[in-house]
């Protein structure tokens, strides 16, 4: 499970770190928030995803790095937080298998190259 965690913080790094796109800063912080609704049944993974809080600092920020990005780039965030708000619900003794979805949501910004 501790994998699963460091996954999951990783991934959410790689995604809301990329700071790209008009309203994808917005959208992702709100995408995570989501997240911890989805993960009522997985109190690890809830436990985790509550630690993830994006300050306006940080959506400021990444608002600022909006220059940086391509349209392709902010047509892979944007279909990265698609995917997020697409995530189903969590369920017990199936976390992997959640987390292996929200991974595949993170890969959808490969090849983004704004930063």
């Amino acid at each position: 499970m501790k994998k699963i965690m460091i996954g999951l913080v990783a991934m959410s790094s790689l995604v809301f770190g990329t700071g790209c796109g008009g309203n994808y800063c917005d959208d992702a912080a709100d995408a995570y928030e989501g997240l911890a609704d989805k993960a009522d049944d997985c109190p690890e993974i809830k436990g985790a995803l509550g630690e993830l809080e994006f300050s306006d600092e940080d959506i400021d920020e990444c608002k600022d790095d909006l220059e940086n990005c391509s349209d392709d780039d902010k047509d892979k965030l944007n279909d990265s937080i698609d995917c997020i708000n697409d995530m189903p619900d969590c369920e017990s003794g199936k976390e992997a298998d959640w987390v292996a979805k929200l991974q595949a949501c993170a890969n959808k910004t490969s090849g983004v190259s704004c930063e």
